[in-house]
């Protein structure tokens, strides 16, 4: 590999680690409390022990085992950019000993954790999470300890090397390391091959296979530490600038373990690449001459995974563009309804959480009999009833208020009244999906109550009209409830000809169940967050309502993933590009310099450009064909039927093989001209 090629594919290994490491750590930042060994996640409770009880056995427990032990909670008002820690600390040389009069200190700055004594967190219910800041096997302690007190849970360790590898794998992340990687296969075992004469003088000498790579990565060594010692430094000065270096050891770790795997994976590649090169004989290597079979073989080894992986890459880039442009003119609308607001309901109750069913579910009736909250539940019409031929569509569950800030007309253009007629059960079928009336009118009591849907009698339910062309708002982005046909994330604030299944406000036909599920989801929306504030504390209800989630502020924070996963999938893509192009410019090098005689002659004797190439444009389109349709067949049914999402990926292999044909054209006149030169 020549020395300059082996110090650019070194500096790419730091430089790639430095970043990846940076958005691997913040990204755990906003999950986790860093700096913890162990997660401890109580999920039922036989109530025989008060929040105030359990807080002073965890100081006990912290004081005896000389550690530090945290419990996470999310801001009532402002969950997505602040939590609250509440702290036992029974080691003052601890990790976190210091939070308590210092504050956490956090990587990235955009989420506020505030900390406090454990003793402060009074008479919550005990269930939910725990840090562990100490040895590993404390985790398991504690859990035992929690089972003196009646608690049960489980034991995690989210920062673990296995922990981050199974939370990362499949995300964009793990493709980007996965991408960088083929990329460095490529550019070095091209280096290496495209060095064969340089190894044919080696071997003429009497070098052996390992000499070569041996010699070059003790050249490499002074240049590497320079190089390490400048990334260091460069990463060093930013995260000073950005966080006044806070968890610099655990990024530093993140950045080395990657590092070091793209190392290994360099080092070995040039070591397989060099024995190749000894497969030719003496006088062809000192010639100049590749091994064409091992290094076509390689070349498209290496294509191949990364062809399916841009062809899919495209097709995400492409929808997740769509996805973002989406989000932003749904803006509009979460500006429009002002500081409305959902619940976030507390995950960690157990398998059956039947007392939250009841106490929030009746809450919420109340609050929907009284005015206050604006029901849109959301399912899917084509999972509404098993054995239908229901198609696909959205079937938003909604109350009188829904149907006053949300007009929908019927088909001869008026208006349905907001406030229904003596408490009737309206569903309201758009005209399209008429001749479905009867099937989802039949679905509707399973629908409303599943536990117990005789208790709806058929002729309660009034089947309307509604002019079909319309899109309703459903105040959420739909992203907590799963979609037929949609794509994991997809923004589906604005719902086109939904079926409304319109419950008078207040009534029983819908379950407390019904309201609690619906809640959990962002169905239930509070366009004044006071009224819930008020709720939570005349009704007791701090254990069940864990903060409020406001609807604008929420579709906010989805825009913002949803921009950061496209920058991702764009990045991702570039590198997947530049490997097929790397390795189709190297295919055509490998092609020409081992015919370069037949081409001369064959050019003479006027052979047309393709006629000449046949064999390598035969298996390119061959190749690039088979696996484009490999590539395309794992994508949804959704992205292969729109042309506007196929677009990135049919550019893609246009590029694909317009590169290799401007190659070859290149070399072809090189080889040409070099020949007749010398003739």
């Amino acid at each position: 590999m020549p020395y300059r090629g082996a110090r650019f594919a070194h500096v790419v290994v730091l430089v790639f680690s430095a970043v990846l490491a940076f958005a691997l750590v913040r990204g755990l930042d906003e999950d986790v409390v860093l700096g913890h060994s162990a997660l401890v996640r109580i999920s039922d409770s036989d109530r025989s022990a008060s929040g105030a009880q359990v807080a002073r056995a965890i100081e006990s427990f912290a004081a005896e085992q000389h550690i530090a032990v945290a419990r996470e909670l999310p801001d009532l008002n402002d969950p997505y950019h602040r939590r609250h820690l509440y702290l036992a600390v029974g080691d003052p040389a601890s990790v976190a000993a210091s939070w308590l009069t210092e504050g956490y200190p956090s990587f990235d700055r955009s989420r506020h954790t505030e900390v406090h004594p454990i003793a402060e967190v009074g008479q919550r219910d005990p269930r939910g999470y725990y840090y562990v800041f100490g040895p590993g096997q404390a985790g398991g302690a504690l859990l035992s300890r929690f089972a003196e007190l009646g608690l049960t849970g489980e034991v995690s360790r989210p920062l673990s090397v296995a922990g981050v590898i199974g939370s990362h794998q499949g995300g964009a992340l793990w493709w980007s390391l996965v991408l960088i990687a083929v990329a460095l296969i490529a550019s070095t075992g091209a280096g290496v091959l495209l060095n064969t004469k340089a190894h044919g003088v080696a071997r003429l000498h009497g070098r052996s296979s390992t000499w070569m790579p041996t010699r070059e990565l003790r050249r490499l060594a002074p240049f590497r530490v320079i190089a390490v010692v400048t990334v260091a430094a460069t990463a060093g000065t930013l995260l000073y600038a950005l966080n006044g270096l806070a968890w610099w050891g655990l990024y530093a770790a993140a950045a080395g373990m990657i590092s070091g795997a793209l190392t290994l994976v360099v080092v070995t590649t040039h070591a397989v690449s060099t024995a190749v090169t000894s497969i030719r004989g003496l006088l062809p290597a000192l010639a100049g001459e590749l091994p064409i079979r091992p290094a076509i073989t390689g070349a498209y080894l290496v294509r191949g995974p990364a062809l399916v992986l841009a062809l899919g890459i495209a097709t995400n880039v492409a929808s997740t563009g769509q996805d973002v442009s989406s989000r932003r003119e749904s803006l509009a609308a979460y500006a429009a309804v002002g500081d409305s607001t959902a619940i976030l309901l507390n995950g960690s109750l157990g398998r059956d959480p039947v007392d939250m069913e009841a106490r929030v579910g009746q809450w919420l009736r109340r609050a929907d009999a009284d005015g206050r909250v604006i029901v849109a539940g959301r399912r899917e019409l084509q999972w509404l009833t098993a054995g239908s031929d229901l198609p696909r569509g959205a079937v938003l569950v909604v109350n009188d208020a829904f149907l006053a800030a949300q007009p929908v007309v019927d088909p001869t253009g008026h208006r349905h009244n907001p406030v229904s007629r003596q408490g009737e059960l309206r569903v309201i079928v758009p005209e399209g999906l008429s001749r479905h009336a009867s099937t989802i009118a039949a679905a509707v009591p399973a629908l409303l109550s599943p536990r117990d849907p005789g208790r709806i009698r058929p002729e309660e339910v009034t089947t309307l009209g509604s002019r079909s062309g319309q899109t309703v708002f459903s105040y959420n982005p739909g992203s907590q409830t799963p979609g037929a046909g949609a794509r994991p994330g997809q923004d589906r604030s604005s719902v086109r000809d939904p079926v409304l299944v319109v419950v008078p406000s207040g009534s029983t036909y819908l379950t407390d169940n019904a309201y609690t599920a619906f809640a959990t989801s962002g169905g239930i929306v509070f366009p004044d967050p006071d009224d819930v504030r008020e709720g939570i504390r005349t009704n007791g209800l701090q254990d069940y309502v864990a903060a409020l989630r406001p609807v604008g502020q929420n579709a906010a924070v989805e825009l913002r993933d949803a921009v950061a996963g496209f920058r991702n999938q764009v990045v991702n893509l570039a590198m997947a590009l530049a490997v097929l192009l790397m390795t189709g410019v190297g295919v055509c090098v490998v092609h020409t310099r081992t015919n370069a005689q037949a081409i001369f002659v064959k050019h003479l004797a006027g052979w047309r450009f393709l006629a000449v190439h046949r064999s390598l444009v035969a298996v390119e389109a061959l190749f690039v064909g088979t696996l484009a349709v490999v590539g395309l067949s794992g994508t949804d049914e959704g992205t292969r039927g729109s042309a506007l999402e196929l677009g990135p990926a049919v550019a893609l292999v246009a590029a694909e093989v317009g590169t290799v044909l401007v190659a070859l054209a290149i070399l072809h006149r090189r080889v040409v001209a070099t020949r007749a030169a010398a003739g």
